[in-house]
């Protein structure tokens, strides 16, 4: 199994990391008790470490030599020197040629391969397993920082309380459902809408998600990231602005993803990949003009809580506490 540490550009991935924050609430993220990210150390973490370890040793053995690229070659794939590692499969040799070859190359391994040899009494990792890890222990955290948002504000919950959280995505405003105590509804709303908790929420509840979930569709996660990507970028909100001739247009009439590339060439953490931005945002943002901003719903989560647990909804795998046993079976 692989691991490639490549980097996808910024400006398509930027929009699942950055949002305007909703001016109706307190804007301090010292305030902010919900994580969406809390650090945990995988089994996929472990071994990268010991790989980088590994590899880091074995770069300065190799350097050494006259010619350590050929030295690599010699141990990996020619069965006549005297340096050939025969003691390893062809597998594992195929891993530590190319391991060693990105470290003598840049200094780092660019492609983490687990057939290496310090893992052969080692079991492969799971994939599905260690994503599943990485929830369950987000949403442990998330939890628990939920407690203590509620402890610090004095909330108790009623027994057998069975809630429903629910987002919207242009102001990442939660409402809450599922009782009729107003003055509770009124306590959590209060305190749930302020810093970024809400936003940090939302975002939970989007990694938190499954290939089955009936919450989430390809073109409503596209239309949320587009909203947001233009609202990061230039501050508008697509919903508020009018559509003329194809093109959502800011007051004066100017197109606002001409803006956008413009905001994309003044940064510059952004300006070279404003080529990247314009070819995979440009066809969404046009297409949702000649549609209408409707025409795609709005990308409105909700999660219950229940038992002091966020249960998720609408999905098979529920990383909630006393519904999370599934984890246990693959």
């Amino acid at each position: 199994m692989k691991i490639n540490n490549g980097i996808t550009p910024y400006a398509v991935t930027t929009a699942s990391k950055q949002t305007i924050l909703n001016k109706t609430t307190i804007e301090n993220k010292d305030d902010t008790i919900i994580q969406r990210n809390n650090i945990r150390e995988s089994e996929s973490d472990k071994r990268r470490k010991i790989l980088d370890d590994k590899y880091q040793k074995i770069n300065e053995q190799n350097k050494q030599f006259k010619n350590p690229h050929i030295h690599i070659q010699d141990k990996y794939h020619n069965p006549y020197s005297p340096y050939f590692r025969s003691d390893l499969t062809e597998a594992e040799r195929n891993a530590a040629s190319s391991m060693e070859s990105s470290m003598l190359r840049k200094g780092v391994i660019n492609c983490y391969d687990y057939a290496d040899a310090a893992f052969r009494e080692k079991p492969l990792v799971n994939d599905h397993i260690e994503s599943a890890k990485k929830k369950l222990f987000n949403r442990q955290q998330v939890n628990g920082q939920l407690h203590e948002l509620f402890a610090k504000n004095g909330i108790t919950l009623p027994q057998g309380s069975n809630l429903t959280f629910t987002i919207h995505p242009s102001n990442f405003k939660l409402t809450v459902s599922g009782t009729n105590d107003s003055s509770l509804i009124d306590k959590l709303e209060g305190i749930l809408n302020t810093a970024n908790n809400t936003r940090e929420l939302f975002f939970h509840i989007m990694q938190s998600r499954s290939d089955d979930s009936s919450q989430f569709t390809r073109s409503t996660i596209d239309k949320f990231r587009l909203v947001n990507e233009i609202k990061t970028m230039t501050g508008y909100d697509l919903k508020d602005l009018d559509i003329v001739n194809g093109q959502f247009v800011t007051e004066d009439g100017t197109d606002i993803f001409e803006i956008y590339k413009e905001k994309l060439r003044q940064n510059p953490y952004t300006k070279a990949h404003v080529g990247v931005a314009a070819s995979y945002y440009g066809s969404q943002i046009y297409q949702l003009a000649k549609n209408g901003f409707n025409s795609i719903p709005d990308l409105v989560l909700s999660i219950g809580y229940e038992n002091g647990s966020l249960q998720d909804i609408g999905q098979k795998e529920n990383y909630g506490t006393g519904k999370n046993d599934w984890i246990n079976n693959f």
